[in-house]
């Protein structure tokens, strides 16, 4: 579900935060995902292209930019930001995989019930092991399942769907 930037809910707490992943199709978006009691809120905050938001190191000025906001005013701050905002709720989600890899950076891709997934790059640094784990915590909580792997977790197919569903 594709939404305009919307807030967690009152008195609702951010289990899981991630920063820094990136979206792969184009252009390139800059995100944070928050994990939150109830539903998990995809915030894109910056839009890159390869050759003038990458290639000119716009990425760790977005990166710094998001966790200053989060830093100053929690996830409000990240939805100020927010070019958009994508809210998943937990009964449509299948699964959460996590790459780990020593050939491109770690990956977290969130597997819908219907429809293609979301597949992010984490670009911040991040312990893969312990974001599994707090994860698999919370997915007991929230049914849905959550798989390590180890691998880049390229797939042709998924990327060519989740180009065309704009995610």
């Amino acid at each position: 579900m594709t939404h305009s930037p919307e807030a967690l809910r009152p008195g609702s707490a951010v289990h899981v935060h991630v920063h820094l992943a990136v979206a792969g199709s184009f252009p390139l978006r800059a995100c944070d995902l928050l994990f939150a009691d109830d539903r998990l809120h995809i915030v894109e905050h910056a839009y890159l292209t390869p050759l003038f938001g990458l290639a000119r190191g716009r990425l760790p000025d977005a990166g710094d930019r998001a966790r200053e906001r989060y830093r100053e005013d929690g996830p409000a701050g990240l939805f100020e930001l927010a070019e958009r905002t994508h809210v998943v709720h937990y009964e449509s989600i299948e699964r959460v995989r996590t790459y780990d890899s020593r050939l491109a950076r770690p990956k977290l891709a969130v597997d819908m019930s219907n429809g293609p997934p979301y597949g992010y790059r984490i670009h911040a640094p991040v312990d893969v092991e312990a974001l599994s784990a707090a994860l698999e915590s919370l997915g007991d909580r929230r049914g849905f399942a959550v798989e390590s792997r180890s691998g880049v977790g390229y797939s042709p197919g998924n990327s060519v769907r989740r180009f065309l569903a704009g995610r």
